[in-house]
C-alpha cells in the first residue's frame, strides 16, 4: 500500500509539472500550439522550395516536401527534446527547493510533454502532406516508431548531460547551440547516406542521427532499405551521456540548487 501511495504521489507531481510546463511554454491560448506546428512546417516548406530549384527530383520518390519531412521530423525530435531538457535545471531552480521535486522529475516532465507535442505535430504535418500530395508510400509503423524513440532517447540523453553542463557553464550552452548547426547539415535530411562517396560514408556512419533519419525513411518508402542503419549503435551512443548525466544529477543535487 505504501508503495502504491508513493507511485500515486510521484504521478501527481509529474502531472503538475507537465501542466506547469504546458502553461509556461505554450500559454493559455492556441497561439503557442500553432507555432509548434508552424515552425517545422515552415522549415520543410522553405527547404523544399530551395531544393526544387536545384534538383529535378528528390533522392527518394518524386515529392520534395515529403522527402524533407521524413528526414527533418525525425531530426526534430532530437533537436527539440535536447533543447528543452537541457534547460530543465536553469528554468526550475525555484521548484527544486521543494522536498518532493527532484531534478529528474523536471527532466521527465519536460521529456514527456515534448514527446507528446512533437508526436501530435508530426502526425498533423505528415498526414497533411500525404493527403495533399500524391506520393506512393507504404506506411511501416514499426520503423517510424523506432526512429521516433531513438531520436527522442538521443535528445533526452544529451539533454540530461546538458542539464549539468548548462548549470555550470554558460559557455558550453553557446557551444552546444553552435554544434547543432553543422549536425543539422550532416544528418541525412537533405541527402541519402548511400548516395555519398565511401570515405564520406565511413565518417558519417558515426553520427547517430543519420541512422535515425534513415530508419524513418524506411517507414515511408517501400523501395528504400537503409541497411546500414543500426538502432543498437544509437542506443549505445545515447546511453553514455544519459548515464553520466543521471549520475551527476544524483551526486550534485545540492550544488545545483545554489544560485
Amino acid at each position: 500500500m505504501r508503495n502504491d501511495h508513493v507511485v500515486a504521489m510521484q504521478g501527481r507531481v509529474l502531472f503538475a509539472l507537465m501542466m506547469r510546463e504546458m502553461s509556461t511554454r505554450y500559454g493559455r491560448n492556441a497561439g503557442g500550439y500553432v507555432w509548434a506546428v508552424l515552425e517545422p512546417a515552415g522549415t520543410i516548406a522553405i527547404m523544399s522550395a530551395i531544393f526544387q530549384f536545384i534538383a529535378r527530383q528528390p533522392a527518394l520518390g518524386t515529392n520534395f516536401p515529403i522527402f524533407f519531412a521524413t528526414g527533418y521530423l525525425a531530426f526534430h525530435f532530437y533537436l527539440d527534446i535536447s533543447r528543452t531538457v537541457s534547460n530543465a535545471v536553469n528554468s526550475n531552480r525555484a521548484l527544486l527547493v521543494l522536498p518532493r521535486i527532484t531534478v529528474i522529475d523536471t527532466v521527465i516532465a519536460r521529456f514527456f510533454l515534448q514527446l507528446i507535442t512533437l508526436s501530435f505535430v508530426s502526425v498533423l504535418i505528415m498526414g497533411g502532406l500525404l493527403i495533399v500530395f500524391d506520393e506512393p508510400v507504404i506506411i511501416r509503423f514499426h520503423h517510424i516508431i523506432i526512429s521516433i524513440l531513438l531520436s527522442s532517447f538521443l535528445g533526452l540523453s544529451i539533454g540530461v548531460f546538458n542539464c549539468i553542463a548548462f548549470a555550470y557553464s554558460a559557455t558550453w550552452q553557446s557551444i552546444f547551440m553552435i554544434l547543432n548547426r553543422p549536425i543539422f547539415l550532416i544528418s541525412g535530411i537533405f541527402f541519402l547516406y548511400e548516395s555519398l562517396p565511401r570515405f564520406v560514408q565511413d565518417i558519417l556512419w558515426w553520427n547517430p542521427l543519420i541512422h535515425v533519419t534513415s530508419i524513418m525513411r524506411v517507414g515511408f518508402y517501400p523501395t528504400y532499405e537503409g541497411s546500414f542503419a543500426s538502432p543498437v549503435y544509437v542506443v549505445i551512443f545515447a546511453s553514455i551521456p544519459f548515464m553520466i548525466g543521471v549520475m551527476l544529477m544524483r551526486l550534485m543535487r545540492n550544488t545545483l540548487l545554489e544560485p
